[in-house]
């Protein structure tokens, strides 16, 4: 991030982060560090040297959007290429290297699941043209949305390969038993039993060997976070 400046533990002069990665030499950096400007905040930083094909793609797509936004690129950020860089307060003892790197390359999970309730509920979408039966429509597919969700979080979040778009349709096809039976407890349980049953066999998300699912990732973090 732009005019985040980074610190030597217990060392006021900041330090410039390409060298300093630099500095500790190999393909591999995990060292304390702080940033902040009028306050220092303790972190830490992991740097990996990615393979060569990888910098001169990073490079490469540098200079085609410098190109298209009429901008020059700093040597800095050339340099920066060469490295996959995150900083972290999770301490050595509670996350790998290897899991931090998995983490960032699955972090657009969470942007998935934002669109799995923006577009799958239709948010976006309404009958109407009256301000406050909009806000209406809009309400009734917010809370519709935690309903699925929750049935979600009880019936497949235990699978890490399942696919929440599947599942979610899997549970519209059954929305209005739900909603009918929501105060009538045990009906209610035997249709999410139903959801679970259908979902422990279905809504899979198939293996790939190139690029791995995000499940895949989680489930070996040392193969996939290093490759």
């Amino acid at each position: 991030q732009a005019n985040v400046q980074v610190f030597e533990p217990g060392v006021d002069k900041p330090r410039d982060l390409a060298e300093l990665i630099e500095a500790h030499g190999g393909g591999r950096v995990d060292i304390p560090i702080e940033i902040g400007t009028s306050q220092h905040l303790p972190c830490r930083l992991i740097a990996v040297r990615v393979p060569q094909e990888v910098a001169d793609t990073r490079r490469r797509k540098l200079h085609e959007e410098a190109r298209r936004r009429g901008q020059t690129i700093s040597p800095t950020r050339l340099r920066w290429a060469d490295w996959t860089i995150l900083v972290t307060n999770i301490p050595a003892d509670q996350l790998t290297v290897a899991e931090a790197l998995v983490l960032g390359r699955i972090r657009w999970q969470i942007e998935l699941l934002f669109k799995l309730w923006k577009s799958g509920g239709l948010l976006a979408r309404w009958r109407t043209h009256r301000p406050q039966r909009i806000l209406c429509e809009v309400y009734a597919k917010l809370l519709a949305m935690v309903v699925q969700h929750w049935v979600l979080l009880v019936s497949c979040w235990e699978f890490s390969d399942r696919s929440l778009p599947k599942a979610a349709q899997c549970v519209q096809k059954l929305a209005l038993a739900l909603t009918v039976n929501m105060t009538r407890r045990p009906r209610l349980v035997e249709i999410i039993t139903a959801i679970r049953n259908s979902l422990a066999n279905h809504a899979r998300v198939k293996p790939r060997k190139h690029a791995p699912a995000a499940f895949q990732l989680l489930a070996d973090p040392i193969r996939h976070g290093l490759a």
